[in-house]
């Protein structure tokens, strides 16, 4: 059995996901960190594609203050190709779909606040892939990958110097 003392900080750091009445997922984390260390990777739109286990690759292209993505990622039967447009915020970014094929929506919003030494993080993803699958399987799937990313998130900004 793992003692208390080790066991509370991996628990203030687990993700919190659900599901939004909006159908949106929501993942929620409080991360041990000074925002800017966070920062450091959400802020980078190909670093937060490598804490997508179902991403494969994301090219970022400066466009102004945003940055235009085409992104491959696994999808329920073969591969889903994007473009979507990711903007800084107030307090995070925001990224909406441009294009695709295969999906008919997909908006990812970060929100980093900064609380003492720690940031709460706060991470929306919206996916519609339109009629070929039931929504309730496309949450899942989204709530599963909100879930592993921010776990990734955490394990990522642990490992920073």
């Amino acid at each position: 059995m793992m003692p208390t003392t080790l066991l509370l900080p991996l628990l203030l750091m687990s993700p919190a996901v659900s599901l939004d009445p909006s159908g949106a997922v929501i993942g929620r984390m409080t991360l041990d960190a000074p925002i800017d260390q966070v920062r450091s990777i959400v802020g980078d739109a190909v670093k937060v594609g490598k804490l997508v286990p179902q991403v494969k690759s994301v090219i970022a292209k400066p466009a102004g203050a945003c940055v235009t993505l085409d992104v491959i990622s696994s999808g329920l039967i073969s591969d889903v190709e994007y473009k979507s447009r990711r903007c800084p915020t107030k307090t995070g970014w925001a990224e909406h779909l441009t294009s695709s094929d295969d999906l008919k929506r997909m908006d990812a919003i970060w929100t980093l606040t900064e609380r003492g030494g720690q940031t709460d993080v706060h991470f929306s993803l919206v996916v519609d892939v339109g009629a070929y699958a039931p929504t309730v399987l496309v949450q899942s799937m989204t709530k599963a990958q909100v879930e592993t990313t921010l776990t990734n998130l955490r394990d990522q900004v642990a490992a920073l110097p």
